[in-house]
């Protein structure tokens, strides 16, 4: 019996660990055009449709947008899940976790590239560091994904938990258009941030799903 159920915790676990090799692929592939210089055309013409679309009401929603990416931000709504004993153990917890290694990941990846961020002509705010990949994106999704699978396996009100996942999956694809938008980074270092990011996400809930939530259990 102790056999059956490890191993349909195996196969529950792999439509995760595909999605999130597949995500490593694309990031391979993404960071192997980045590298080779091979992404202007693309990032060129994504990037010039995205700073057409600057008006005075598209900027008053997207520049405060792009700051909800911000690992300050991110800390202070993490602190306040842990803060907070409804949501401490089921929430707080299992995504500062998650947040700090999300934060430490896309440092490194960042130093590792070294790729400049676009001139400073182009943007519309500051931005400090390198360019590839985009750790807000990147950031983003581990962090408010995190927080979807979390809500969804501890929200008892399912009308709710849908609600905050369209919320949730709505504010992290316009964090990663927001950086293009602001002009601090190409499109590339977005979906770079991105495919990172969902690999990430895979092994964060496995390893959620595996040690701290059957811990609770």
């Amino acid at each position: 019996m102790e056999q059956q159920l490890n191993l349909n915790n195996r196969q529950n676990y792999t439509p995760r660990i595909v999605v999130a090799l597949a995500g490593l692929l694309v990031f391979c592939f993404v960071a192997f055009c980045v590298t080779t210089q091979r992404t202007e055309a693309f990032d060129t013409a994504v990037d010039y449709f995205a700073y057409g679309t600057r008006t005075a009401w598209t900027k008053a929603i997207l520049v405060p947008i792009t700051y909800a990416g911000n690992w300050q931000f991110i800390v202070i709504v993490t602190a306040l899940l842990i803060v907070l004993p409804q949501t401490r153990k089921d929430i707080g917890l299992p995504m500062g976790a998650t947040a700090l290694v999300s934060v430490v990941v896309y440092k490194m990846l960042k130093l590792s590239f070294a790729r400049p961020r676009p001139d400073l002509d182009l943007r519309i705010i500051w931005a400090g560091g390198y360019s590839f990949p985009s750790g807000h994106s990147m950031n983003g999704l581990v962090c408010y994904g995190v927080l979807i699978f979390l809500i969804r396996r501890s929200c008892r009100n399912r009308r709710v938990a849908n609600w905050l996942t369209a919320l949730l999956t709505i504010l992290i694809l316009l964090i990663g258009w927001s950086r293009i938008f602001c002009g601090v980074h190409y499109v590339t270092d977005v979906i770079g941030g991105f495919s990172a990011g969902i690999t990430m996400l895979m092994v964060a809930t496995i390893l959620i799903d595996r040690f701290y939530l059957k811990e609770k259990r």
